[in-house]
């Protein structure tokens, strides 16, 4: 497969990027289970010059006073909402939700080009932009606007969400702890070739990727409800910037270039036995990945895929990231 533009000018790109100014903060609505939710917006300036909203969604429960925060970063086809599911037939599929019991503070964010946040054109919208406006919120979940309040950062980071995680704290050095689910750094065959991959890249600056191919790559059927499948093609699913695909594409077929060894604070890999996109074959070699960090663990998880949120095992993999998280940074 050709290398397809994107990764080239990533550094300077970055570098460019401004920094924006306080957060807006809407009216915190509370869940019969005292969970309060408030819709943040944070300005970023991206290479263009132009500034942007990024949209947030930050969940906790009682004072937000010294409690750490878990910034939880999307893959591709989705926005916030994959931390958000509903309860589906008497099942709670809420991640953020979950963790915010746990007594964390939990911002889950619209990455430039999904949700409710700016929709730049979907080619200039690559890895680089996403890794930027990245760091410029964190600037800001950490200004004095802030202060007493997010002490102790930790990146939560899925599929594409965990690759755009990996450059932010490679580069910036933001967060205290790094938690990547769905994502590997060690090379391995794609689930999909080039006669998938093209049409996709053809449809425009966004892209649509169809329900099926969805279901396919991000699902282990036998371990998922068909509700829940369902509700994820018919109600979450996202278009994705063509930029960002083009780079996650690259990434994945040689992923080289990815500055794992730059990242040296604690880091915990999740992934999933029956995972199409990063499977957990490869545990053992994702565990050399991460050279400078102090507290490396690759966590395999049985019968679950892709989307860990949507699968009846997904308490498995929360409960771990709960319970490693107080290890890492206590």
């Amino acid at each position: 497969m050709k290398k397809m533009l994107g990764l080239v000018g990533l550094w300077l790109a970055l570098l460019l990027g401004g920094v924006g100014v306080a957060p807006g903060v809407a009216e915190a609505k509370e869940d019969s289970q005292g969970i309060k939710v408030e819709r943040r917006t944070y300005p970023v300036k991206l290479s263009d010059g132009k500034t942007y909203q990024v949209v947030g969604f930050l969940y906790y429960q009682g004072s937000l006073k010294n409690r750490p925060v878990q910034v939880l970063v999307h893959g591709i086809t989705y926005d916030h909402a994959y931390w958000d599911l509903p309860d589906i037939q008497g099942e709670t599929y809420s991640y953020a939700r979950f963790m915010a019991r746990q007594h964390y503070a939990v911002l889950a964010l619209d990455l430039p080009g999904y949700g409710e946040s700016s929709r730049p054109n979907g080619d200039f919208l690559n890895l680089a932009e996403s890794v930027s406006a990245l760091h410029q919120v964190m600037v800001q979940v950490r200004a004095k606007a802030e202060r007493n309040t997010f002490e102790t950062l930790v990146y939560v980071g899925h599929s594409n969400g965990a690759l755009i995680s990996t450059y932010a704290q490679a580069l910036y050095r933001d967060a205290q702890a790094v938690v990547l689910t769905g994502w590997l750094n060690t090379f391995h065959e794609l689930p999909v070739g080039e006669e998938v991959i093209s049409p996709l890249l053809q449809q425009g600056p966004y892209v649509t990727v169809p329900a099926a191919l969805r279901t396919g790559l991000f699902y282990d059927v036998a371990h998922a409800n068909p509700a829940v499948i369902a509700y994820d093609n018919a109600s979450v699913a996202d278009t994705t910037p063509r930029g960002q695909l083009m780079d996650l594409f690259t990434l994945l077929a040689d992923p080289t270039p990815i500055p794992t060894q730059k990242l040296t604070v604690p880091v915990l890999v999740q992934l999933g036995e029956n995972d199409a996109v990063a499977p957990a074959a490869f545990a053992a070699q994702e565990a050399q990945a991460y050279p400078r960090s102090p507290f490396v663990f690759v966590d395999p998880i049985a019968d679950i895929g892709h989307a860990f949120n949507g699968h009846t095992n997904r308490l498995r993999s929360w409960s771990m990231i709960s319970f490693w998280l107080r290890l890492a940074v206590p």
